[in-house]
């Protein structure tokens, strides 16, 4: 036991005091279709995620071989690759043996031992306990070279569970990684990257030290569903029988901050949809798994195959085709996102009693930013006295955001001069001598600053100082920030529910809550405490007169009383309260006092209905009334759902809103049919002849033709019109029209084959263009997924196919400076001029060149498009099916054919050949973004251990929307294989390949180029054992450029040797070493020569590397690499580095 205990603790101390990466691995590999092992060690396919910028790669775009970590990418991408994956402690793919498998002859088989790797058995010693299961590694490593600086890495992974002791288990995953990656929000269960913890627990105690989620705690007023970091505990335990005691608590740093926000659909804007924070941030991280999407009142669920999916990174919503989302629809988002302004601690507690006829409970919660540990926002001792001055006025906290610094090669810096008599303008400079001056530019409105948006570089923006006219500012930016302060957020609620008898129980709470926005001042603190009481009776009686509770009344009464500037932590009342009552974003101020009186009848079998009167008071300012009836029925065939509302209310106007939606079908046999009625008229005036703006009517109607309800197969058509109607002060004039008609259809009957369809189309005409702010329109979103498998999965197919609208956002990017090694891409400075441009960084070929990588910067700049999406892949494996068969089957069941396309298109155009995923091109000028992906493999004796052949054909198209332009790549290939094992110990391999490369980009100049090339690589192995393998490899290649863009040529011959040693649980060498001859026509200092040249000079280059792994013992193994290159009248690179690893 004390052996575990000081374990845990070292490896927690030692993640706090290094604060490395972790083995949740995440790195950038270059966007290529060739084949790349990913890490010595099998990967765990569930975590495995390949982004290519910002979009996560679905599985059908790559080729994944978890057991031996090989990555193959079938699609395009515009940009280098980003991995996130977990890996085993063992590559599963090693060879275990106690005698050399070579001694033995096998008639029937000649042995296949291409793949020969090898990693030391990593059998832990048993020091945490016999009881406990456990995986995990821990390692260290440096990297050097004579082109590089020396960098040292290090990860630790531990999972532990089982029994620590009796009665008492343990779960724990324990990684040193300081920033976490967060799952991608496109499917219905998230994979918990980021969870680190250590939990200890039984059926009476719960501890847990690390990640976890703290939940709404029993009660009316208190809600939260956070993320927070720290220690958690919980003890229950009971002192009689039908009495409970519960006690729970935890201190910890608040992961995130909640906001709720309230956004107007646009017509045929599928999404994206920003999230923003609640000083209104426009570029935020949302806490993965924190939020519920709620359309027109109606919780959504996540996922691809459901209603919606987020990026949580750039905080953006997307809705799926079975949501159309059109100017009408109300979407309302609660979620957490990560505040780095300050660190925010958090502490909760609660206290809970649950008797026969008692049940009582205590609740605290408090929440604090730390204002002297400032994070990402830095203040000075007057950003301080100017907070302090404010008071709860943050308007007035904007300060000035130029700072002096030392020179460096890696930001972007002004100088700081004299203009037109003005002191202070910045002007962008490269020159060590003036530029010391660093600025953030805050957007401040048309006219209302002296900066213009001036140019990109790879650093980022440039601004540019415009001459004010008049003194009237000529820019829209400002050289300026918005102090954010400290907050306080504290809640305190205790209640009590009690059970008077079998029919009456009573239930009430007290609450207080403090909100301090501004910690750094003394000042407005009278508003900052509140309190808030509630109560509900609840009359349960049964009507039946055999007491057999056929027949059920439910009577409540419920008042809710909180005084002005009550803050709750999160919002607790109906998601559409404020919509319900029409003080959404209205200022309405003073305590609140809402009554609800209400009766409920409800039939086991027939349903129920419900009747209700309720009130809302709002200090001075706000009166409402409002009788509210809904229920649900069925009999006899007959389907009937109401809800139907009217109130009346006196504010600043007096209001009346009446609505109702009724959906009443009627079954039959085979089908179903029904009507949807929906109408809402809402009318504020100040007197019978004037009619407010604000006001409006519509209605909604909808009949509908859908599966009976014991139907396997379900179907809907559906017809639908919606009127509209605004006020142009005086009365309700018609404004809009709209018409919709659609149908889905699922069949779910055949284990063999799965049909999903539907589609929606909308016409919007538009009325009276004075009193509604749209345009007509027409919108169309569909879906079809279909999966079939036949006989025994030897045919194998996938479709889908989707169209929609939405939005495409213009990306930025710059490149940051990183450790040599821990990049991807490499600065080649083509001008000479000591300036990064965009157009010079290139994809690094190796590992000491790789100094950069690529990061897209959020905007807020999107173009309307039309997407079509088409997936379809096909595999046709006869082997399952004729193998064992004799004479032309058996021959027929050689050969295989695995097929994959995948078309995802923007345009900006609706047009005829929306609707086809083949028809656009790259240079069409409608064409706002592509990603296409064609390949197909045919082959031959694919499992046969003597010979097999195979033919692909690939094509990548990707065309992406930058904020300066576009980028485009085109990739085209013919590729034949080949492979013989002449014999036991000879293995003879031919490849050959010709095909086009193509790249166009409007951003930069001297990037374009067409580039045709034909290879062919043959090589030789020798192995005559498991324990030594020996390669001589070949590559004629040749390139040329088309004169349009230059008329570069290069020839190419590649001369290698491979040797691989390998010595069953001690160790493994693998050495290699090429000479590499290019003949080269054309201009060497450009990216098209980088592409001809692989990173390579003309004339004679060597390359070599050298990997030695080595088991000190069962559980520890040092690695030593080391590379290097040489070419002609060029100093020799070297780079190595070593790494130890012990297995847990």
């Amino acid at each position: 036991m004390s052996i575990l205990l000081l374990s845990l603790c070292l490896l927690l101390s030692g993640g706090m005091l290094y604060g490395q990466t972790s083995n949740l691995h995440s790195y950038f590999i270059p966007a290529k279709s060739d084949t790349i092992i990913l890490d010595s060690l099998s990967i765990y396919s569930c975590s495995f995620q390949v982004f290519c910028g910002q979009d996560l790669l679905p599985s059908s775009d790559y080729y994944l071989d978890a057991m031996a970590a090989k990555f193959v990418l079938y699609t395009s991408c515009n940009d280098s690759l980003k991995v996130k994956y977990r890996t085993f402690d063992v590559n599963f793919t090693q060879r275990i043996q106690n005698k050399d498998t070579s001694l033995i002859y096998r008639a029937n088989k000649t042995q296949n031992q291409e793949d020969f790797l090898y990693t030391a058995e990593n059998k832990a010693q048993d020091i945490f306990g016999s009881g406990i299961q456990k995986s995990g590694s821990i390692s260290r490593g440096i990297a050097f070279g004579n082109n590089q600086d020396l960098s040292v890495n290090s990860t630790l992974n531990l999972q532990l569970s089982g029994d620590l002791a009796p009665n008492l288990k343990i779960l724990a995953s324990v990684s040193d990684d300081n920033i976490p990656i967060q799952p991608d929000g496109n499917t219905n269960k998230l994979q918990e990257f980021d969870q680190i913890f250590i939990q200890v627990y039984n059926d009476k105690v719960k501890l847990i030290a690390g990640d976890f989620w703290v939940k709404k705690p029993t009660g009316y007023f208190m809600n939260y569903n956070k993320r927070a970091q720290g220690l958690y505990g919980q003890y229950s335990w009971s002192n009689q029988e039908n009495t409970r005691w519960t006690v729970q608590g935890s201190g910890a740093l608040s992961k995130g901050k909640f906001a709720r926000n309230i956004i107007q659909g646009v017509e045929g804007n599928q999404g994206p949809y920003r999230l923003r924070g609640n000083e209104n941030e426009p570029y935020i991280i949302v806490l993965s798994g924190t939020e519920k999407v709620y359309l027109d009142g109606k919780l959504l669920e996540r996922g691809q195959e459901f209603d919606y999916t987020i990026n949580y990174n750039t905080a953006e919503l997307t809705f799926t085709s079975r949501n159309f989302i059109t100017k009408d629809v109300r979407i309302i988002v609660e979620f957490q996102y990560s505040d780095q302004n300050y660190a925010r601690s958090l502490f909760q507690t609660s206290l809970n009693y649950e008797s026969k006829k008692l049940d009582y409970w205590f609740n605290a919660y408090s929440e604090q930013d730390a204002k002297n540990q400032n994070l990402q926002q830095q203040l000075s001792f007057a950003d301080r006295q100017l907070l302090a001055s404010v008071g709860d006025s943050l308007t007035g906290a904007r300060t000035s955001s130029i700072d002096s610094v030392a020179f460096s090669e890696q930001r972007i810096l002004y100088a700081l001069k004299d203009s037109l008599g003005i002191d202070s303008v910045l002007v962008y400079s490269v020159n060590p001598n003036t530029a010391h001056f660093t600025a953030s530019f805050a957007y401040v409105g048309p006219n209302q600053g002296n900066y213009v948006f001036d140019q990109y570089t790879a650093l980022g923006k440039v601004y540019r100082w415009v001459a004010p006219v008049g003194g009237v500012p000529q820019g829209d930016y400002s050289p300026s920030r918005v102090l954010i302060p400290a907050k306080q957020q504290n809640m305190i609620s205790s209640g009590a529910r009690y059970r008077i008898n079998k029919t009456f129980s009573v239930e009430t709470e007290l609450s207080t809550t403090k909100n301090d926005i501004n910690t750094f001042s003394r000042l407005d603190k009278d508003n900052d405490n509140a309190f808030g009481t509630y109560a509900k009776l609840i009359g349960d009686f049964d009507l039946s007169k055999d007491s057999s509770g056929l027949w059920r009344m439910v009577n409540e009464g419920m008042v809710e009383y909180r005084t002005a500037n009550y803050n709750p932590i999160q919002w607790y009342r109906d998601v559409e309260f404020d919509r319900d009552w029409n003080v959404r974003n209205q200022p309405y101020l003073g305590e609140q006092l809402v009554s609800n009186l209400s009766a409920n009848f409800a039939h086991q079998s027939k349903g129920e209905f419900k009747t209700a009167f309720q009130s809302l008071n709002i200090g001075n300012d706000y009166a409402g009334k409002r009788l509210q009836s809904l229920g649900k029925w069925r009999g006899k065939g007959f389907n009937a759902n109401w809800d139907a509302s009217y109130l009346n209310s006196n504010a600043l106007n007096t209001n009346d809103y009446f609505r109702h939606k009724i959906n009443l079908s009627k079954s039959f046999k085979y089908f179903k049919i029904g009507f949807i009625d929906d109408h809402e008229f809402n009318q504020f005036y100040k007197n019978k002849d004037s009619v407010l703006t604000t006001s409006y009517e519509w209605y909604d109607w909808q009949v509908y033709l859908g599966e009976a309800d014991t139907a396997k197969n379900g179907f809907q058509i559906f017809y639908r019109e919606r009127y509209d109607r605004r006020s142009d002060s005086t009365n309700l004039l018609p404004a809009a029209f709209a018409r919709s008609t659609g149908a889905s259809y699922n069949w779910r009957t055949n284990k063999h084959s799965q049909l999903e369809v539907l589609g929606s189309y909308r016409n919007l005409n538009i009325r009276n263009t004075d009193i509604i702010n749209a345009q007509a329109e027409n919108n169309v979103v569909g879906r079809i997924d279909y999966k079939l498998n036949l006989w025994k999965r030897a045919l194998s197919a996938n479709t889908f196919y989707e169209i929609g609208s939405g939005l495409e956002l213009k990306k930025e990017f710059l490149y940051i400076q990183v450790n040599a090694g821990q990049g991807v891409y490499t600065w080649i400075d083509y001008n000479n001029d000591g300036i990064k441009d965009l157009g010079e960084f290139e994809i690094a070929q190796y590992q000491d060149q790789a100094e950069y990588i690529r990061v897209f910067t959020p905007s807020d700049q999107y173009v309307k498009t039309y997407s079509n999406e088409f997936n379809q892949s096909f595999f046709w494996r006869p082997e399952r099916l004729w193998a064992n068969k004799k004479g032309a089957l058996r021959f027929l069941s050689r050969f295989s054919n695995q097929t994959r396309f995948r078309m995802l298109q923007k345009t900006s155009n609706l047009d005829e050949n929306f609707y086809n995923p083949l028809e656009r091109q790259i240079a069409d000028t409608s064409l706002i973004s592509l990603g296409s992906t064609v390949r197909n493999t045919f082959y031959f004796n694919r499992t046969n251990t003597i010979f097999g052949a195979d033919y692909t054909f690939q094509r990548l198209e990707n065309k992406t929307l930058l904020a300066n332009g576009f980028d485009a790549r085109n990739s085209t290939f013919h590729q034949v294989n080949a492979r013989w094992n002449i014999q036991r110990k000879f293995t003879l391999k031919l490849e050959s390949e010709f095909g086009q490369k193509i790249a166009l980009a409007d951003y930069t100049s001297g990037r374009n180029y067409d580039i045709v090339y034909d290879k062919i690589a043959p090589s030789l192995s020798f192995q005559p054992s498991t324990t030594f393998r020996l390669s001589f490899e070949t590559r004629f290649e040749n390139k040329y450029n088309k004169v349009i863009y230059g008329g570069e040529t290069s020839n190419i011959m590649d001369l290698g040797i491979d040797f691989k040693l390998n010595q069953a649980e001690k160790g493994s060498l693998q050495a290699k070493f090429n000479y590499v001859r290019i003949t080269y026509v054309g201009t060497v200092n450009n990216a098209i020569a980088f592409e001809m040249l692989e990173s390579l000079k003309p004339g004679k280059n060597y390359t070599w590397n050298v990997n030695y792994q080595r088991s000190i013992s069962k559980n520890l193994q040092i690695s030593l690499q080391y590379n290097g290159r040489k070419s002609e009248d060029n100093r020799t690179i070297h780079a190595g580095g070593v790494e130890v690893r012990a297995f847990f």
